[in-house]
């Protein structure tokens, strides 16, 4: 063996007994203080999936309990959950990043034309934003060593995403399906405030997310689907789609991925499954994937790490299969179905004045997957790719530097498109979840039976 192969097989075995250690494996202060329209809270994880102070988390689904009771605000609930190098710190910089960018949706949620809209159809104009930090041990090394942990961080979330997160989330679906439903309206009609939910995850933290919610959404869309799927072979794209009467709503109002460090196999199902289907103009999307194209750690690292476990596993079937398993989530072409680019000097293709009474329906069946403009950033369906309208998922390749690399979720270009996009979005929503409780209350009055709120108990 050459003194070259020794240098590089004590340099991995010196990574390895680092990793194994105890560094940076212990909870952060929480002291981020509650701002006038929006506060955080952290949840802190440890590298089993176990919270590190339970109280702490119960406190943030007590408070978003108690704030999505209220009758005279509506709530809105971002969760975001980092990736590798990042964890709880109150220095570390994913943090203070989302602490700024919850200034900036609290901004876009405040604007006149949202509150009025707000007020009409929910009873109260006013809104109280909570901000949900998730932290776990991204980073597990000082440095630059830290670059050669990613078999062990990946792991690490994915112990994440199998462990308390996914009970916390589902905590906070409960909620969210509570202070939504029919039978808070019939007691309240014309003054039920609404309860948004949206989750973000990048990089590890996207592993993580995608574990956490990726079985609801996958069960949402079995009930629909006619074909079982098969990750052995190309996704299902039929000529003539099953219609689906009822939108899918598996988890919240929206779940994105950014830059996801996890394997294209991961979504596959999710993949064949939403192609078998076309949707109503009341769906919204429920899981959208942003992937830089200048993300050189998932272009070529992530193919490699996965090409060195090739000895400790069965050959692939064939060249599909090992793509889905080779590639990261959004860089296989068979899976993407949108593109991210510049468009400075193109007006946005909503504006606030279609929260005026009477454009609202232009916001209620507008296409969230159609070609879309936000602050100069233009969202459009790939042209080799056959469009499905109104779409319950996204898989959406960014250029021009809109995310710039595999860092770059908090990038400004990305953030105030998708600042507006998730604004938008939840207008939507308020106005649909509006019209459904008027549908049922109809019924109701007319001696049908009241609906079903079992989902929520």
């Amino acid at each position: 063996m050459s003194h070259l192969a020794l240098i590089i097989l004590a340099l991995i075995a010196l990574v390895i007994g680092l990793s194994s250690c105890s560094l940076y494996h212990h909870p952060y202060p929480d002291n981020y203080a509650p701002q006038s329209a929006y506060r955080i809270h952290t949840v802190q994880i440890d590298d089993f999936g176990t919270f590190w102070d339970a109280s702490k988390s119960q406190a943030a689904i007590d408070d978003v309990e108690s704030q999505s009771q209220s009758m005279s605000s509506s709530t809105y609930v971002v969760v975001f959950i980092h990736g590798w190098h990042h964890n709880a710190a109150p220095d570390d910089p994913n943090l203070q990043q989302f602490d700024r960018w919850l200034a900036q949706l609290s901004n876009e949620f405040s604007k006149p034309s949202r509150s009025e809209a707000r007020r009409q159809l929910t009873g109260s104009g006013h809104f109280q934003l909570i901000g949900i930090y998730v932290g776990w041990r991204g980073r597990s090394l000082p440095g630059f060593l830290d670059y050669g942990t990613m078999w062990w961080r990946k792991a690490a979330a994915e112990r994440v995403g199998d462990g308390d997160l996914g009970e916390f989330l589902e905590r906070l679906e409960r909620i969210y399906l509570r202070a939504n439903a029919f039978n808070r309206y019939a007691k309240n009609p014309g003054s039920t405030p609404f309860t948004g939910l949206f989750t973000v995850g990048h990089s590890f933290g996207g592993q993580a997310l995608l574990k956490a919610v990726a079985r609801p959404i996958e069960e949402d869309l079995a009930k629909r689907a006619p074909s079982v799927t098969s990750a052995a072979a190309p996704a299902v794209t039929p000529a003539n789609r099953t219609p689906v009467t009822t939108p899918i709503d598996s988890f919240g109002d929206l779940n994105v991925l950014v830059n996801p460090a996890t394997e294209a196999y991961q979504f596959a199902r999710i993949d064949d499954l939403y192609r078998q289907l076309s949707y109503p103009t009341r769906q919204t999307p429920q899981l959208v994937v942003f992937s830089a194209d200048n993300d050189v750690p998932r272009k070529s690292y992530f193919p490699i790490a996965r090409g060195l476990t090739s000895p400790f596993r069965p050959k692939f079937r064939n060249s599909y299969q090992g793509n889905l398993w080779g590639k990261a989530l959004g860089e296989l072409p068979e899976q993407q179905s949108h593109e991210l680019r510049a468009a400075a000097g193109e007006p946005d293709s909503l504006n606030d004045e279609d929260f005026t009474p009477d454009k609202l329906q232009k916001v209620a069946q507008y296409d969230f997957t159609s070609p879309t403009v936000f602050s100069g950033v233009r969202l459009s369906r790939l042209p080799s790719v056959t469009p499905i309208e109104n779409s319950p998922v996204e898989v959406i390749y960014t250029h021009d530097k809109i995310i710039d690399g595999h860092n770059g979720v908090f990038d400004t270009g990305f953030l105030d498109f998708l600042s507006k996009y998730i604004a938008y979005m939840e207008g939507k929503r308020v106005v649909l979840r509006y019209e459904r409780l008027q549908e049922q209350k109809a019924r109701v009055d007319a001696g049908g039976p009241a609906p079903s709120n079992d989902a929520a108990l």
